[in-house]
């Protein structure tokens, strides 16, 4: 139980796509501006949950013949982000792209951290213990909470760190581009 708690923690906590989105929303509108934003994502980060469940007891042979051509849609939706962010201006940011629901739940069901968050978590921490489905009912669950309130704190840091973000901004958008580069070359690693 301590290294599926370990794991669900650091992997949560750690910048992804949906952290570093998260905490770009609520740095440019607050926290009650992207509010429709960042529960978009939280439905987003429970339903891959519930989709890994599903995959698990009924297609676990197909998750394994197209993991491969996952990493890859995943890196290159990846590198798309990082230059987008890079690229991305005071006025293009300012738009309705983190107010909607749609695009936070868009951006994290096709988030492959989180995609091969859960097939790692059900293959290296939740099976070995057991496969009966109340025993993966209750991880996922635990799961679900605590990657939510992780979720939660990168909205809450860009809300409270709002001003200085903004007064570095370039150096903001350079080290967000470099983490989103990261995660995507991460996928291989």
């Amino acid at each position: 139980m301590t290294g599926f708690l370990i794991y669900v923690f650091v992997t949560s906590i750690t910048p992804g796509p949906s952290n570093l989105f998260i905490l770009n929303s609520s740095k440019e509108y607050g926290l009650s501006g992207a509010k429709k934003f960042i529960c978009g994502v939280l439905a987003g980060f429970l339903f891959l949950a519930i989709i890994s469940i599903i995959f698990l007891f009924t297609l676990e042979e197909l998750i394994m013949k197209i993991e491969m051509f996952l990493k890859i849609f995943g890196f290159l939706y990846l590198i798309y982000l990082a230059c987008k962010t890079y690229a991305s201006t005071k006025t293009s940011i300012n738009n309705e792209t983190y107010l909607s629901f749609k695009s936070g739940f868009l951006l994290q069901i096709l988030n492959m951290k989180s995609l091969l968050f859960f097939v790692t978590l059900l293959g290296a921490f939740i099976l070995p213990i057991s496969n009966m489905k109340i025993t993966v009912y209750i991880y996922m669950a635990i799961t679900v909470i605590i990657g939510w309130a992780c979720l939660l704190i990168w909205g809450i840091l860009g809300n409270y760190l709002k001003e200085f973000l903004n007064r570095h901004n370039y150096i903001f958008k350079v080290i967000m581009s470099l983490l989103l580069l990261y995660s995507a070359l991460n996928i291989f690693l």
